[in-house]
């Protein structure tokens, strides 16, 4: 059992058995995986451009190898993408050295890809 202090800020709708048979066969219902997100991306909404999440291996001027990694738990990104092109939320690109790992996260609300690799 779950009591909540404050009221809830989104929506969410749940029933203990299946709504299939009210529903041509659709069960409508919906699990929580997160109640709450410790890190929120919110891209600003300028000329269809949002935030970026990008991740790449490189190489310094003087020959120092950079290894891209990625850790996302627990996060929420918004408005994260570029309209019509393939600049995702997330984007992994040219990491091949790094260990990535995106668990417990949204990406949502942008006018492009959310996620690429």
């Amino acid at each position: 059992m779950i009591t909540f202090t404050e009221e809830l800020r989104f929506y969410h709708w749940g029933k203990s058995s299946s709504t299939a048979e009210s529903h041509s066969g659709l069960d409508m219902r919906g699990e929580v995986l997160l109640l709450t997100r410790n890190v929120r991306v919110v891209g600003n909404d300028t000329d269809t451009w949002g935030a970026q999440i990008v991740v790449s291996d490189s190489i310094e001027l003087d020959g120092t190898l950079r290894t891209g990694h990625l850790t996302l738990d627990s996060v929420e990104c918004y408005n994260c993408s570029q309209r019509s092109t393939r600049k995702s939320g997330i984007r992994i690109e040219n990491a091949k050295l790094g260990h990535h790992v995106v668990k417990n996260s949204v990406v949502w609300g942008g006018e492009g890809w959310s996620f690429s690799i």
